[in-house]
C-alpha cells in the first residue's frame, strides 16, 4: 500500500485528536477578532456601545461621549499591536485552510527524521504564539521585537507544559533507512503524538527503545491498530512497518506492571541485517531486547498463586478465628520442611 495512502488511514485514526485541535484553533481566532472589532470600532460605533453600557437610567444624566472618552484611552489598540492581531488571525486561518496537511509531513531520502519533526513542531507552534503575543496585548505587556517573532514559529523545546498537552498529532512519512526513532524522545511529552508511516526495509523492532512507563508505544504493519492512539491523550509514538518487523504495543492504561501494560503480537525469526543508520549489530540488540521483554514478561504472568492448606491442629486445639496470610504461609513451609511451629508441638 503507498504510503500516502496509509498515512490518510493514520489520520482517519486521529480524526479525534485533531478534531479538538481544529476546534481550539477556531475558538481562538474568534476570540481574537472580537477583541480586535471592539478596540478598533470608530467613534460613533464606540458611543453607541457606550450609550448601550449606561443604560436607560443614564440617558440626560450623564453624557455618553464624555463618559466613552474617559475610558477610550484604555480601550485602543496601537496601531502595531492591531496589526500584530490581524497577523495572529491571518496565521490561524491558514493553519486552519491547510486541513490535515498540517500535521502530515514527509521526510526526503536521506534527510534528517528529527529536523523535520523539529520543524513540524515549531510550524504548530506559532498557534501557541498568536495566543502569547494575544495574552501579551490584552495585559499591555506586548512588545513588538518579542511577540511578533512568535508568530514566525515557536519550536517544541519552549512550549509550555500546557501547550504541549494541546499538541496535535503529527504523522511523518519516513525511508527505514532514516528511522531513528531515539531521536524523537525529546518530544513525547504532554499530550505529543508521533506516527511514523515507514516506506521500505527497517529495523526489525525500532520503537522498544522509546518503551517507558507512562508513554503509549505502538509498532504494527497494521493501520487499524492505531485505533488506540485516538483514545489516548498522553505521550505516544507510533509505527507502521512492514509485515516482516516485530509488531507489539505498549499501553500505560492496561497497568502498573510491565507484563500488563505489554503485548508482543509478533517477533521475527530472520536474521537483522544494516539498513541505513542502524548496524546489524544494532538490530540486533534491539531485537534481543524485545525478546528479553517477551520473556520477562511471560514469566511474570505465568507466576502461580499457592493457597496454602492450613496445617492440622494439635488433639482439642482450636483454630483462630482469622490468621495473617504470613502465619499460614510460614507454618505450611515448616510443614513441607518436616518441623512443626512452635504453636503446635
Amino acid at each position: 500500500m503507498p504510503s500516502d495512502e496509509r498515512a490518510a488511514r493514520v489520520t482517519a485514526q486521529l480524526a479525534g485528536r485533531l478534531a479538538a485541535f481544529r476546534t481550539a484553533l477556531e475558538a481562538a481566532r474568534d476570540e481574537l477578532r472580537g477583541y480586535l472589532e471592539l478596540h478598533r470600532a470608530t467613534d460613533d460605533v464606540r458611543l453607541a456601545g457606550a450609550i448601550r453600557s449606561l443604560g436607560g437610567f443614564a440617558a440626560g444624566r450623564i453624557d455618553a461621549a464624555r463618559f466613552d472618552a474617559v475610558i477610550a484611552d484604555a480601550r485602543a489598540l496601537p496601531p502595531e499591536a492591531a496589526a500584530r492581531l490581524d497577523e495572529g488571525i491571518a496565521v490561524l486561518d491558514e493553519m486552519l485552510g491547510r486541513g490535515d496537511e498540517l500535521v502530515v509531513r514527509s521526510v526526503s531520502s536521506g534527510q534528517q527524521l528529527r529536523r523535520v519533526v523539529d520543524t513540524a513542531f515549531a510550524d504548530i507552534g506559532r498557534a501557541f504564539g498568536v495566543a502569547r503575543m494575544f495574552r501579551a496585548v490584552r495585559e499591555g505587556s506586548y512588545h513588538g521585537t518579542h511577540h511578533g517573532s512568535l508568530l514566525v514559529g515557536l519550536p517544541f523545546a519552549r512550549w509550555s507544559r500546557a501547550e504541549r498537552e494541546l499538541a496535535p498529532p503529527l504523522v511523518v512519512d519516513v525511508d527505514g533507512a532514516d528511522l531513528r526513532a531515539e531521536h524523537l524522545v525529546e518530544y513525547l511529552d504532554g499530550g505529543a503524538c508521533i506516527v511514523l508511516v515507514v516506506r521500505g526495509e527497517a529495523s526489525p523492532a525500532p520503537l522498544v527503545r522509546m518503551i517507558a512507563p507512562t508513554t503509549l508505544v505502538v509498532q504494527t504493519s497494521d493501520v487499524a491498530a492505531l485505533a488506540r492512539l485516538g483514545e489516548w491523550t498522553g505521550a505516544a509514538v507510533a509505527a507502521v512497518l512492514p509485515p516482516s518487523c516485530a509488531a507489539f504495543a505498549h499501553d500505560p492504561r492496561r497497568g502498573a506492571r510491565l507484563e500488563e501494560r505489554l503485548e508482543i503480537e509478533r517477533i521475527p525469526t530472520a536474521g537483522a541485517s544494516t539498513i541505513g543508520w542502524r548496524s546489524a549489530r544494532q538490530s540486533s540488540e534491539e531485537l534481543a531486547q524485545l525478546v528479553a521483554l517477551d520473556a520477562v514478561t511471560r514469566a511474570a504472568r505465568d507466576v502461580a498463586v499457592v493457597v496454602a492448606p492450613l496445617p492440622p491442629l494439635p488433639a482439642g486445639a482450636e483454630r483462630p478465628a482469622q490468621a495473617s496470610a504470613v502465619d499460614v504461609v510460614a507454618s505450611w513451609l515448616l510443614a513441607q520442611a518436616g518441623l512443626a511451629a512452635e504453636g503446635a508441638r
